[in-house]
């Protein structure tokens, strides 16, 4: 492509407009009009004289496009950014995604539903998140249903990539979004061994990112990711309405629960929420957070069922219950992608498999036996 800037520099100091510029190459005014819209490049006889024109060197007016980085957002458990080795397996498995592009049927025609300047003002992180309710026709007390969050993700066009990561992932290891700049796709990979309780609050992360990926740094799009969630699935007249029974009943522990149920989220995420309005109305949290409040959430940790054992009735579902009940849950196109990516190959390749879900080889070997064996 041509380095526009480099020829309206030369142009400006040579004095040069556009029809003088159009008969020192010898073509027409619409021709250089073309060029210096990005267009169209002049061919290389055209170029040398563009050159001459400009006394500038050929190379000079050439513009070498940089290849794209897959961008994600990916944290470690103490919610520190992704270094060393972290890093390096996210940007694999953004790799391995982005060689399936060919295999997605991608909309290119209308871009995604980016959100514009995105901030870090709280104000406006909460109206981007009542928006988004609004949007799907949710009042400020109504519940967010995991129905309609996934509806969200397909509305906005990302590729959702729904993966068995285990039991024993925590925070932000349950997921990675990845946004591939050159095709403007948003590939969103979560682990569907999270608990029940935290699935709702960390797709709405996940979202978060979304709209956010374009236009934030990592650490930023993290506070926006945190903030934005919360807002989406506990909005602040939700909370107030639950501080106010707090503060008038005295059973705190129990009204938290109650709308945890309700809402279908995380107690801890209901506590976050009153938590810092309490320090916004009277300058101090509710004192629920004690030892004992999560104690007592640690051990009822241990009874709630995963999304895997929702989705599929045992959190070790065979590779037919995974594929066939998540594309039809999530309407996902992935595993046809690497099906076909499987096809073009010639043969099955579970070592691909493995690197594009970040799956033991044992799970990759069997997905990929029966992609192979459901395409024949």
């Amino acid at each position: 492509m041509l380095n526009i800037h480099a020829i309206e520099a030369a142009m400006l100091k040579l004095g040069l407009n556009g029809t003088a510029l159009a008969e020192a190459c010898g073509v027409s005014k619409e021709a250089t009009s073309n060029w210096l819209n990005g267009e169209s490049i002049p061919r290389p006889s055209k170029l040398t004289r563009l050159a001459e024109a400009l006394g500038l060197p050929v190379e000079s007016l050439l513009k070498i496009a940089e290849p794209t980085q897959p961008v994600f957002a990916y944290r470690t458990r103490l919610n520190k950014p992704v270094t060393g080795p972290l890093r390096e397996a996210a940007e694999d498995q953004a790799r391995h995604l982005e060689q399936l592009l060919p295999f997605v049927e991608v909309d290119s025609e209308f871009e995604p539903p980016l959100l514009k300047n995105p901030s870090l003002e709280e104000e406006r992180i909460r109206k981007a998140a009542n928006a988004v309710r609004a949007s799907i026709g949710l009042g400020h007390m109504d519940v967010l249903s995991n129905a309609q969050l996934e509806n969200l993700f397909r509305t906005f066009g990302a590729i959702l990539v729904p993966v068995l990561w285990g039991l024993n992932k925590e925070k932000h290891e349950n997921a990675l979004t990845v946004y591939l700049p050159e095709s403007k796709t948003s590939w969103v990979v979560f682990n569907l061994g999270c608990k029940r309780d935290d699935y709702k609050y960390w797709l709405a992360h996940e979202y978060g990112h979304c709209l956010t990926l374009h236009g934030l740094s990592e650490e930023e799009g993290e506070i926006f990711a945190e903030k934005f969630a919360q807002h989406l699935v506990f909005p602040d007249e939700v909370a107030r309405e639950c501080l106010e029974k707090i503060r008038g009943t005295g059973e705190g522990t129990k009204t938290v629960k109650d709308y945890a149920d309700h809402f279908g989220i995380s107690v801890i995420t209901v506590l976050r929420a009153v938590d810092r309005l309490s320090e916004q109305l009277w300058g101090a949290k509710t004192g629920l957070g004690v030892q004992r409040f999560y104690a007592s959430w640690k051990i009822s940790r241990e009874t709630t069922p995963s999304m895997a054992y929702e989705v599929f009735g045992t959190d070790v579902p065979t590779s037919k219950d995974y594929i066939e009940k998540t594309e039809a849950l999530y309407k996902t196109k992935v595993f046809e992608a690497l099906q076909n990516f499987q096809i073009t190959e010639g043969g099955r390749n579970p070592a691909f498999i493995a690197n594009a879900l970040k799956i033991g080889l044992g799970d990759a070997i069997s997905h990929s036996l029966y992609l192979w064996e459901r395409q024949c």
